[in-house]
């Protein structure tokens, strides 16, 4: 299904992540063939959705393992192709990916946060944006600049606004300042697929 498609310039979005502020990120436009995006959303169909609600976050949501061995498919192959292309833009060695689809509704949010937690490896996010039968108002992905002194972040400040379109590839990179938030859903629906990528799991000792 995944296969990158011309709007993917290996040079010039290492470039491009190399220069992006407030932290490194890209924003690559029509990623996926027509094609592929018609493929995929059959497939999303046929996932079960569930509400999740936290301190932080509402949002209807796949569970964190795809129930179905298409969508598990979809998600192996997505990383066969991203990984090694991200790698080369980033300069950060991945090789796997989880995957969730998520839908934002009127009033769901996320708010600011960190992906990195130690324990879990995380090294780069992403989310991909799917055609909606209902286009979001609000919903835009927000990166936040943030001043620290050592470990501690003294001040934060909204500086990029990325908004859901459908076809669009967002990555960036995680650490304890890459804060982010999706904006309130004022109206329509906001539905994504969205994840981590991850090193190579360490190989499993032979026995003797």
């Amino acid at each position: 299904m995944w296969q990158l498609e011309p709007a993917w310039q290996a040079d010039v979005l290492a470039r491009a992540w190399r220069a992006a502020q407030p932290f490194p990120h890209l924003v690559v436009d029509d990623f996926a063939s027509a094609r592929d995006l018609e493929d995929l959303l059959a497939i999303l169909d046929e996932e079960p959705v569930e509400r999740y609600e936290g301190d932080i976050f509402a949002f209807d949501a796949t569970a964190p393992e795809p129930t179905t061995s298409d969508l598990r498919a979809v998600r192996e192959q997505f990383a066969r192709v991203l990984a090694p292309a991200l790698t080369q833009v980033t300069g950060k060695p991945v090789a796997r990916a989880d995957m969730r689809a998520y839908a934002y509704r009127p009033g769901h949010y996320l708010l600011p946060h960190s992906d990195h937690q130690e324990g879990l490896a995380r090294v780069l996010a992403y989310a991909y944006y799917l055609p909606s039968p209902e286009p979001p108002v609000g919903g835009e992905l927000e990166l936040y600049c943030c001043e620290h002194d050592g470990s501690a972040i003294t001040s934060v400040a909204g500086a990029c606004l990325i908004e859901p379109r459908p076809n669009r590839l967002v990555v960036f990179d995680v650490s304890d300042v890459s804060l982010h938030q999706v904006r309130e859903v004022l109206d329509g629906l906001r539905l994504s697929l969205a994840g981590w990528f991850y090193p190579a799991e360490p190989a499993a000792e032979q026995p003797r």
